[in-house]
């Protein structure tokens, strides 16, 4: 087991800000200095500078541009739009950086291939500054389009992978292009690279979140922060998190090596390791 070989780092300091939400489940940064976190309840996206002012707030319910029915997942990694992952309404929204909408992706329809199709997108990533991969939870599986809409390939169902997803709810990449997959069935983090092809499996238990910063994971387990380097193929650091945040967080974002946002359903804030 990893944790005879950790080292247990204290914080510094706890929480520095914090703001109120509904329902948040999903947070990420465009590269740019700014986050946006996505609350599934309120049907909207807050748009917020690192030291949690709030810069925008966007998004309503409904089914017409810039609405939502329940989103589950946001992602502005590519540091030039946002796509949200809106699949109560079987569709993935394209954003611009300041919460406005350009597009949409929605393959239910009977002129979009088959093959390629997904009805309840449940989280995407851009990867290679064009293409849009999408968790399509009925077929448990990964599809990818380029430029966010010509279908190209498809990876992660028992048909293509020697390990095939049960239940993906999360997706980061790293530096070197290759995609994390944390899958609630497995209770494990799974590495393909940017062609489908499986590398590998990260155990850990009862996996909240993670995400990825300087191609390290830092993941979520219990209370504790596990950081884990691919390149050494092994845990490295253990951060225990205050007893405030027990069984509360819902997503994590590593801002950069001083600044860690914490997400809970009705706040975030940020700590310092």
């Amino acid at each position: 087991m990893p944790y005879k070989i950790l080292i247990i780092f204290f914080f510094i300091c706890n929480i520095s800000h914090s703001q109120s939400f509904s329902n948040a489940i999903s947070i990420t940064g465009d590269g740019k200095g700014f986050i946006y976190v996505l609350d599934k309840s309120k049907n909207e996206i807050t748009k917020l500078d690192s030291n949690l002012n709030i810069i925008k707030k966007s998004g309503d319910y409904g089914w017409a541009s810039g609405q939502f029915i329940s989103p589950t997942y946001i992602d502005a990694s590519s540091g030039l739009d946002i796509f949200v992952s809106d699949g109560n309404n079987y569709r993935v929204q394209r954003l611009d950086l300041n919460l406005a909408f350009i597009s949409e992706l929605k393959t239910n329809t009977i002129t979009f291939n088959p093959e390629f199709q997904f009805n309840t997108p449940v989280a995407t990533l851009i990867v290679n500054s064009n293409n849009l991969f999408v968790i399509d939870k009925d077929n448990k599986r990964i599809v990818i389009y380029q430029n966010g809409e010509k279908p190209s390939n498809s990876f992660g169902d028992f048909k293509t992978s020697p390990t095939p997803l049960i239940e993906p709810v999360k997706l980061l990449k790293d530096n070197n292009n290759n995609i994390y997959i944390l899958d609630k069935g497995y209770n494990k983090i799974l590495i393909f690279d940017n062609f489908g092809n499986f590398i590998k499996t990260i155990e850990l238990d009862n996996v909240k979140t993670f995400s990825i910063f300087n191609n390290n994971l830092y993941i979520i387990s219990g209370n504790e922060i596990f950081i884990y380097e691919p390149q050494k193929n092994a845990f490295s650091e253990k951060i225990s998190l205050p007893e405030n945040y027990q069984n509360k967080i819902t997503d994590l974002l590593i801002y950069n090596s001083e600044k860690y946002f914490i997400l809970e359903k009705n706040k975030l804030s940020y700590i310092k390791p």
